[in-house]
């Protein structure tokens, strides 16, 4: 089978972990089928460090599958916006010569930040299209995107557009009566869905004009998890909290570093937090800003972006993984590599992140933004009073062993499988 794949990003250009979980699927399927990857050009992303999506000790194996960057970024601004009709009108160019291969399945893991217009060239070609929905950009499917968005009527918007608006959504649905367009948004379209949780399952809308022959959930697993589960623990000789993620306002490290002082001032735990990720520059100096008025500058150690080893070693010292989120997580993989690595779980009770580990079962888990109560759930996961502590983390680590690399990809060729032959 001739499969193609559409990827906002592609490693080793990467911003989270749909694009890795991505790349290892297309490495599977690149196994029996023939593969081609279409994503955007890497203006604006990152590269990911040695050895982050890839399989431990094949960091110098070159990918064998091509990889097309052929699509356009744009930025979820008014700059954005005007840059929509030209790079939609390229996007369509390269669906086109995408199409060009002959696919016999197209497999559309992010459409976000990306002309859609590529995407609906491809749905209305006729090729069976599925989706691997990680995210919350599904529910916005063409009626959000940039460009096409100003094609719909001006009442599907909830508002009206105004004069400036709407003198330029004229011009776009001028400009969409090119012969290379002509596109129209919501045409209906038949899909198979393969949903990370059924959280995003539950917070995610199916387009109205979607029509889902196939719908299934497979949860995200971490690519790296073998290595997360040779970890051999060696706790820090003072308590030390992880934070291992972007830094970011979503991720919520504000409410980490409050928990921090509150432990000191509120229950007498002098802890340390160590926090692991990529930082948008401004909001780790607010971060920093935060920490120096709170009292726990000279408490935080800031290690920035790492590979996946040296996560891994920052999880061996640590005495409890703190997962803060503010917003919906579809479904947080770092809280399954803590679990393998048989790390103590206090994190936010937001999105999916209950669906993989659950309150009092295998985690502790708090209200969002609630710094007290996170505070709180650090203090009994660092006493373990009645080895209550110790019993969550061996019940997290069995719960962990659902979310392995092998049978997930097993799963998803099989889900590729059954979506081609239901859209047939």
């Amino acid at each position: 089978m001739r499969i193609l794949v559409l990827s906002t990003l592609y490693p080793p250009v990467a911003f989270g972990g749909y694009e890795v979980e991505c790349s290892g699927v297309v490495e599977r399927l690149h196994q029996h089928h023939e593969v081609l990857v279409l994503s955007s050009d890497t203006t604006g992303a990152e590269e990911t460090p040695r050895g982050e999506g890839t399989p431990r000790g094949a960091e110098e194996t070159p990918r064998p599958e091509p990889v097309r960057r052929e699509l356009t970024r744009l930025t979820h601004d008014w700059q954005g916006a005007l840059r929509a009709p030209l790079a939609s009108l390229r996007a369509v160019g390269a669906a086109r010569r995408a199409l060009a291969w002959e696919p016999d399945l197209i497999y559309c893991w992010n459409g976000a930040a990306i002309p859609q217009a590529a995407l609906r060239v491809l749905a209305d070609s006729g090729v069976p299209l599925a989706f691997r929905v990680c995210e919350h950009w599904f529910g916005g499917l063409f009626t959000a995107d940039q460009y096409l968005r100003e094609l719909l009527p001006a009442g599907s918007l909830g508002a009206s557009r105004g004069l400036a608006r709407g003198t330029w959504s004229v011009g776009c649905r001028a400009f969409n009566a090119l012969p290379p367009l002509r596109l129209h948004p919501t045409a209906p379209l038949s899909a198979a869905i393969s949903w990370n949780s059924e959280a995003i399952r539950r917070m995610v809308q199916t387009p109205p004009f979607l029509n889902p022959v196939l719908e299934r959930v497979g949860h995200s697993v971490p690519r790296h998890g073998d290595l997360y589960a040779a970890v051999l623990r060696d706790p820090a000789p003072e308590p030390e909290l992880v934070f291992l993620g972007r830094v970011t306002p979503y991720k919520g490290l504000s409410v980490a570093i409050e928990a921090l002082a509150l432990l000191r001032s509120e229950h007498s735990v002098s802890a340390r937090l160590v926090v692991v990720g990529p930082e948008d520059s401004g909001h780790a100096a607010e971060m920093r800003l935060l920490a120096e008025r709170l009292g726990v500058a000279t408490a935080i150690e800031w290690r920035g972006q790492v590979t996946p080893e040296q996560a891994a070693a920052a999880l061996a010292r640590a005495h409890a993984l703190i997962v803060p989120s503010l917003w919906e997580e579809p479904f947080p993989l770092v809280t399954i590599e803590g679990a393998l690595a048989r790390v103590p779980l206090v994190a936010a009770d937001v999105g999916g992140i209950g669906e993989g580990m659950h309150d009092e079962e295998h985690a502790l888990l708090f209200a969002r933004g609630d710094a007290r109560a996170a505070a709180a759930a650090l203090a009994r996961t660092l006493r373990d009073e009645g080895g209550e502590t110790a019993a969550r983390v061996a019940r997290a680590h069995e719960r962990a062993q659902a979310f392995r690399l092998g049978p997930y990809l097993d799963a998803q060729e099989q889900f590729v499988a059954d979506a081609y032959a239901a859209l047939r």
